[in-house]
């Protein structure tokens, strides 16, 4: 019994410490559902501000993503504006010239200096293989140059080293010999039988060789425009008419030549020279086309087509057909207006330009009509053909070559014709294909700039075979293989 009542007594105080118990567990249950909202709560807050802290981290770690993308938009967006305005692969001038824009000849003259450099360093032998892998990208000047610039200065300075010789320093030598009267001989004169003779075989005694004429501006600086010559067309500078009094006064002005000035710096040059070095062929070049008005005068050997190109016709030391060809290359002729619009030489931008601007002055401005008539009097006429940019497809459709816009150089079949008449009248032999390519080098080194009113390789040495008597196609050939020899010579040297 004893035992027995332990184990109730042991029971009851189990029960009440169960009973005493749980109140404390329900309130304990009770407060826990009662702040169940608030913990919950607090979670929901500590879980968002964790979520904010990580969104924030999140945007925070992309901005330097984003600058970025926007410096690399930004940067490739100057790289592709200043190849496009500055180093356009098919131009040879710049926006930012510092000029007019796109006029200057800084940008030609800078690659000449680096393909000069070239040459100076050529080891041709180690890099011809490298170089072959850049063939199919090369689209310019005969599809042998990457670029034009490249075509440019790799030419002219190929063309430059290749007559610079005692030989031709010999041939300018007889040549401006020959056109000054000085080896006039009266017994050849007498046989031949010329249409028209000077009273005085001695030119530099006329009155034209001290007169400027139209040329006197030729290879002359410009510094409005950072070339040479009277003026230049550009997408900045689309209107470039000013009239026949202008045109005049300015090739009248201080800085217009003489046939005397030039003559006389070509004469000093090569007495101190034996050779034909740069400085010798601008000169003579200048020279040729400013003396051609002096020789080609009514009271000299008469007028440069009328009658000494006619002279050479009849004596068939230049052939009219090859002439011909010439003649139907510039602008407005129905063969070049019969070719795709990428290969002509007419301009199709300039007379448009033309055009607009003599309406302009008349409609608008009102301008006087004796102004109006000066704006269009037809010895101007060439300059509404000076296009905007100086490039077109070649005739293959393959590739671009420069380009005047004036079509094949008449300039230069005149000037060669006068210096092929001067050596026949002086009972020299007539002009030998070596000595055509001494004078395309010449009148190269005047042309081969910025300048609006210019000639191209191309154009000048078809103009010189043919105004000595040779084919157009000779100055193809000739063309075709100064830039194959100085593509190889510029990128592997």
């Amino acid at each position: 019994m004893q035992i027995k009542n332990s184990h109730l007594s042991s029971a009851s105080r189990m029960v009440q410490t169960t009973f005493n118990a749980s109140p404390k567990i329900e309130v304990t249950n009770t407060i826990a559902k009662n702040n169940e909202p608030a913990a919950l709560s607090a979670t929901q807050t500590a879980k968002t501000h964790e979520g904010d802290s990580k969104g924030q981290s999140s945007n925070n770690s992309k901005l330097p993503f984003r600058a970025m993308r926007y410096a690399a938009y930004l940067a490739g967006s100057a790289y592709l504006y200043d190849k496009t305005a500055n180093n356009f692969f098919l131009s040879t001038t710049s926006l930012h010239d510092g000029k007019c824009g796109f006029t200057s000849d800084a940008r030609l003259n800078d690659a000449q200096d680096k393909a000069r450099k070239r040459y100076q360093n050529n080891h041709s032998s180690t890099l011809e293989n490298n170089n072959s892998l850049l063939s199919p990208l090369r689209l310019c000047g005969e599809n042998q140059f990457l670029t034009m610039i490249d075509y440019r200065a790799a030419t002219k300075e190929y063309l430059s080293d290749l007559v610079d010789t005692e030989q031709a320093h010999s041939s300018i030598l007889k040549n401006i010999m020959c056109l000054k009267g000085e080896l006039t001989n009266e017994e050849a004169i007498k046989k031949l039988n010329p249409e028209k003779i000077p009273k005085d075989f001695d030119l530099t005694n006329s009155e034209a060789y001290i007169s400027k004429n139209k040329y006197s501006l030729t290879g002359v600086r410009n510094e409005e425009t950072g070339s040479t010559g009277y003026t230049s067309r550009s997408i900045t500078k689309p209107f470039v008419e000013k009239g026949l009094k202008h045109f005049i006064e300015e090739t009248h002005g201080e800085k217009a030549l003489t046939p005397k000035q030039c003559m006389e710096t070509l004469d000093n040059l090569l007495r101190k020279n034996i050779t034909l070095n740069s400085d010798s062929q601008f000169a003579a070049g200048q020279a040729l086309l400013v003396f051609r008005q002096v020789y080609a005068g009514e009271d000299t050997w008469g007028d440069a087509e009328r009658i000494i190109l006619k002279s050479h016709y009849n004596r068939g030391t230049v052939l009219q057909d090859e002439a011909d060809k010439i003649e139907l290359s510039r602008p407005s002729s129905e063969q070049d207006l019969a070719k795709s619009v990428f290969k002509r030489n007419t301009s199709i931008a300039g007379p448009v330009l033309y055009h607009a601007y003599i309406y302009i002055q008349e409609k608008i401005f009102k301008l006087p009509l004796d102004k109006i008539e000066d704006l269009k009097h037809k010895s101007m006429s060439d300059l509404k053909n000076l296009p905007l940019t100086h490039v077109k497809l070649i005739d293959s459709g393959v590739g671009f070559e420069d380009a005047s816009g004036l079509g094949d150089s008449f300039t230069a079949l005149n000037a060669t014709s006068c210096v092929n008449h001067a050596r026949i009248m002086s009972g020299e032999a007539p002009l030998s294909k070596d000595d055509v390519v001494i004078l395309i080098g010449c009148l190269n080194a005047v042309y081969d700039n910025s300048s609006g009113i210019r000639h191209s390789l191309r154009e000048i040495a078809r103009g010189c075979f043919v105004g000595a008597g040779f084919t157009v196609q000779d100055g193809d050939d000739f063309y075709k293989q100064i830039c194959k020899n100085a593509s190889k010579q510029f990128y592997n040297g």
